[in-house]
């Protein structure tokens, strides 16, 4: 019986792992949690993207809500970091 169970065991395993993945990567592929593979979706969203204001800056904010941002939060001027020409960094406040 045992030899048996060890047998049966590994393609029960093997199966109850098929089944499981054929769950979760569908949802992982709609998510974009496969690295390197954009679901329709993905590429939906980035044929939308602006990249005529790459002189204006970047504006981050923590969530999409599918309207950026087009001009810095007042609490934010003066904040960026820059390097120097003869090294270290320094705020923008500080120049």
């Amino acid at each position: 019986m045992s030899a048996y169970m060890n047998t049966i065991m590994p393609c029960v395993g093997g199966l109850v792992g098929l089944w499981a993945a054929s769950k979760i990567v569908p949802v992982m592929y709609r998510w974009e949690l496969i690295p390197g593979v954009g679901s329709p979706a993905y590429w939906e969203r980035a044929n939308k993207i602006n990249y005529h204001h790459y002189s204006e800056g970047i504006v981050y904010s923590p969530y999409d809500t599918g309207d950026p941002l087009r001009e810095m939060p007042p609490e934010c001027a003066g904040k960026m970091y820059l390097r120097q020409k003869g090294g270290g960094w320094k705020l923008q406040s500080e120049m």
